[in-house]
């Protein structure tokens, strides 16, 4: 019979931990390095000496619960994981499923008094969702944070000053954050789409997560006035730029789909009722899977704003913002949480995440992987986030299995 972790106390935590900042509207805002992750932090610390577990946080403000194993005190160490910082007003799966199913795993472990052939450790990364520094706490532990990134957080220094003193950590602790003799790094996780839920699959396998490239374009024309200037003879930068959005769409879904583009701002000036736009500024960002397809969306984007650009009579000059590769999951954990699932009679297919996570820092380092569970309807990010009971056992099952399967054959 397999060894099954126990749903109703995993179950009670996700219940327990939902009402800590909670919001009026059902949701939650547990912003990181916010007093309401705080308190959640200390709930969670709390859990883990109430399990007789131990304790652990480290100079990123990274908190977790460890098993230790009995086989060596030497022993690489096992992390599963993910966040329990969320966005505001979000739901109360996000992150927080990857750190209490892993909690409920070195539960689960030493309940069977299992002896491990690594040290087992549920860990939750500060600012996961970014409020103030992106992934913060799992590119401090993967050693890829940089003091530049320190120092021009996207939230503001001063929010990221403010966050460090609640954590009682400093630059320094953060940068000599970093995490050695580490075996693997597992994580759960529910979709925030509706992939799974729209095929019928219990379990998905994350084969990698989206890698981005962003850029800024800017179409310049001629300001003109707006009742004089005939309209064949106008060089109208908003023309162009919409006509670039619209095309850029139409390629996307045409050529690239599952992949996607997106223009979140633009600028249009002088802006004024009675004037011609002379200058159209907008953000593109696209993401897919694979550099592959990166370079390959690159190669038809590009070329398609400069062509555009000369057919509305407009200069184009395009600045490069960020470039995000894609993060490539582990052949052999794949393989493994396939078994897993097979071995649980769940149904499982592989997926790529279009959302980043913790573990696209951990993989530049360790083996990592990414297992998901149905999110109904797709929601997340917003009050009505929800995963059923059901799924939310399945994935911590097949999370358990895939560590006692990994023990078993003493490698990965």
């Amino acid at each position: 019979m397999l060894l099954k972790i126990n749903g109703q106390r995993l179950s009670d935590d996700l219940d327990a931990l939902g009402k800590i900042g909670a919001t009026s509207e059902g949701g939650l805002s547990r912003l990181a390095m916010s007093a309401a992750d705080v308190e959640g932090r200390s709930w969670f610390r709390q859990r883990v000496q109430e399990s007789g577990l131990i304790f652990r946080s480290d100079g990123a403000g990274n908190v977790s619960a460890v098993l230790p194993s009995a086989r060596q005190v030497d022993a690489p160490t096992l992390l599963m994981g993910s966040h329990l910082d969320t966005v505001h007003n979000g739901g109360r799966f996000d992150g927080a499923l990857g750190v209490l199913a892993g909690l409920e795993v070195l539960r689960t472990c030493r309940d069977a008094g299992l002896v491990l052939p690594f040290h087992l450790e549920a860990i939750s990364f500060t600012d996961e969702e970014g409020s103030i520094l992106p992934l913060m706490g799992s590119r401090a532990a993967a050693g890829i944070l940089t003091l530049d990134e320190l120092e021009h957080p996207r939230g503001g220094k001063d929010a990221l000053e403010e966050g460090m003193k609640r954590l009682n950590i400093t630059p320094e602790t953060i940068l000599n954050a970093k995490r050695e003799n580490l075996h693997a790094y597992l994580e759960l996780h529910i979709e925030q789409g509706a992939i799974l839920e729209d095929s019928g699959f219990d379990i998905g396998i994350v084969t990698s997560m989206v890698g981005l490239r962003s850029y800024w374009l800017e179409f310049t024309g001629e300001s003109a006035h707006a009742g004089t200037k005939p309209m064949p003879g106008r060089a109208d930068a908003l023309w162009g730029a919409a006509e670039f959005i619209r095309a850029a769409r139409d390629l996307v879904m045409r050529d690239f789909a599952p992949g996607v583009m997106n223009v979140g701002q633009i600028f249009v000036g002088p802006g004024a009722f009675n004037i011609v736009p002379g200058h159209a500024k907008l953000a593109l960002e696209f993401r897919h899977s694979t550099r592959e397809y990166l370079d390959q969306m690159d190669s038809k984007l590009m070329p398609l704003a400069h062509e555009i650009a000369n057919q509305f009579n407009l200069a184009l000059e395009v600045e490069p913002v960020a470039w995000v590769e894609p993060a490539m999951m582990d052949e052999g954990l794949m393989q493994t949480l396939e078994a897993a699932s097979k071995q649980h009679g769940l149904s499982h297919t592989r997926v790529f995440s279009f959302a980043g996570h913790d573990a696209q820092s951990l993989q530049t380092q360790i083996p990592t992987a990414m297992l998901f569970v149905p999110s109904v309807k797709g929601i997340s990010h917003h009050p009505d986030e929800f995963t059923t009971p059901e799924a939310v056992m399945n994935g911590a099952n097949v999370l358990l299995q895939t560590i006692l399967n990994l023990s078993e054959n003493h490698h990965v």
